[in-house]
């Protein structure tokens, strides 16, 4: 999988198009503010994920206004006071973060994925209202988290990956079943089909998904493919029962870690409740 994301990177030569609501903040092309935001995200994801007895370690509502609404740019140089710095946020009088370019490029590389993670989340942290002098909430939390070594280049193709989905009839007569589906993240394009077995009768449901491919707009600051998907639903005379187009979101699921993400809320269409995911190998 790394390899092929590797491989698209390449070949988009870092182009962008397409967008997403939340990601037009921030300059045309700026691939160093695109990354810091996404890093915001991947923080964010993860935050939202950490519990301690049952109950959230930290509260990421504020965090999440943040990243939706703050302006990310970046420079050659950053300066406060005199001296050069990583990144620098303007708050309350601006919602906007400055970023280090000359500093971004050596915070990029994969064995500085700690760094580069508390760095994003100290400037949102400021932004979304918290004092983070010292890094010492950023430096907590960053801790708490279990974090893997990775490079931004290899896992934001797509930037909303999706390979598992889940289906069940809204009303189903007993030993009507319908099995879940299979995505491949490695495809631009692809149809996935699901239908119900067993003696469903009137709640036959065929689900039809057709992946499409697209490249994130320069707006979204964001660069890479995107994935969107055309579902339809049908019964079993083949009369259309549904139909709509479901794209997951930006950046939700990008930690390169084992286990599971939810990419979307239950969708209820023609008759069956969908849920889509993210399931790592």
């Amino acid at each position: 999988m790394r390899s092929c994301f590797i491989i698209v990177m390449i070949l988009l030569g870092f182009t962008v198009q397409a967008a997403a609501a939340g990601w037009d903040h921030g300059n045309a092309g700026d691939t160093v503010a695109s990354e810091f935001i996404l890093s915001g995200r991947d923080v964010l994801q993860r935050l939202e994920l950490l519990f301690e007895n049952n109950k959230p370690v930290f509260d990421a509502t504020n965090l999440r206004a943040a990243i939706m609404t703050t302006e990310v740019v970046s420079e050659d140089h950053v300066m406060l006071d005199g001296f050069e710095r990583d990144a620098v946020n303007y708050y309350p009088t601006k919602r906007l973060i400055k970023v280090n370019r000359s500093r971004w490029t050596d915070l990029r590389r994969s064995t500085e994925t700690k760094a580069r993670l508390r760095l994003v989340l100290h400037e949102y942290l400021w932004i979304s209202g918290v004092d983070d002098t010292n890094f010492i909430h950023s430096e907590h939390l960053i801790e708490l988290l279990n974090i893997n070594n990775y490079s931004p280049s290899i896992w934001w193709n797509p930037v909303n990956p999706a390979n598992y989905v889940k289906a069940q009839l809204t009303f189903a007569p007993e030993g009507c079943t319908i099995q879940p589906g299979k995505l491949d993240v490695k495809l631009s394009e692809e149809t996935l089909i699901m239908e119900t077995a067993g003696n469903c009768q009137d709640s036959y449901r065929q689900v039809q998904i057709v992946k499409q491919a697209g490249v994130t707009p320069p707006s979204s600051n964001a660069r890479g493919l995107f994935h969107k998907y055309e579902i339809t639903v049908l019964d079993r005379t083949k009369t259309l029962k549904g139909e709509m187009i479901f794209e997951p979101e930006w950046g939700a699921c990008l930690l390169p870690e084992k286990g599971v993400c939810q990419v979307s809320g239950k969708m209820t269409i023609g008759g069956v409740e969908l849920v889509f995911w993210f399931l790592r190998n």
